[in-house]
């Protein structure tokens, strides 16, 4: 007959050796995924990658050549809009003039878009969406050297109020202009930061 007692006092045996394999195997599970961790990491930094420009050693020259940088624009609405938008985020508000060694010229392309539509034919609700192609000329030798698009898209409401629906339209052009001025900012910077790299970066 089995002995009852002599299987119930291995119990505790077995326990015990197990819980302590799994506190031994545990520094190294934590050791191997740092391994892991390191080995994914190493293809990025061999293939070029780099931290964005406001992370790393350039990005005080990066702020310097965003600052100089005079913008110029259409004077429609949408034009005077987001010029002041560019010239916050670019020069802190300040219009560089005289002392700037680049110009920003841009061009915007505004429309809108009927999303929601009644029975009556009454329109609830618009898009409205800006595109605007930009360039950015060195001026001391008046020559191009960067140029892309900046795209953005915004919705509002329309309702039976006149009143609302203008300033509902008015606040959506600051929204798009904001998101416009932003990217942009965006895309210069990282020009700049591949520019100073040493990278040659031909126009497209």
């Amino acid at each position: 007959m089995e002995n009852r007692s002599a299987r119930s006092s291995l119990s505790p045996a077995r326990s015990s050796i197990s819980l302590s394999e799994r506190a031994l195997h545990l520094p190294l599970r934590r050791l191997a995924m740092v391994v892991l961790m390191t080995g994914l990491a190493l293809p990025l930094s061999a293939c070029g990658f780099r931290p964005l420009y406001a992370e790393n050693e350039n990005s005080t020259a990066v702020t310097s050549e965003l600052g100089s940088i005079d913008v110029k624009g259409p004077e429609s609405h949408v034009g005077r809009v987001i010029k002041y938008d560019l010239v916050d985020v670019l020069a802190g508000g300040h219009e560089v003039g005289a002392t700037a060694a680049y110009r920003l010229e841009f061009s915007p392309s505004v429309y809108e878009e009927d999303t929601a539509i009644q029975q009556d034919a009454d329109v609830t609700r618009k898009n409205l969406v800006v595109v605007v192609p930009f360039r950015l000329v060195d001026i001391a030798s008046d020559k191009l050297i960067y140029k892309s698009v900046s795209r953005s898209r915004t919705s509002y409401n329309r309702v039976s109020s006149e009143f609302a629906n203008i300033t509902a339209s008015q606040d959506s052009e600051k929204r798009v202009s904001q998101a416009i001025a932003g990217d942009i900012k965006q895309q210069l910077g990282i020009f700049f930061d591949r520019r100073l790299a040493g990278e040659t970066l031909p126009v497209k």
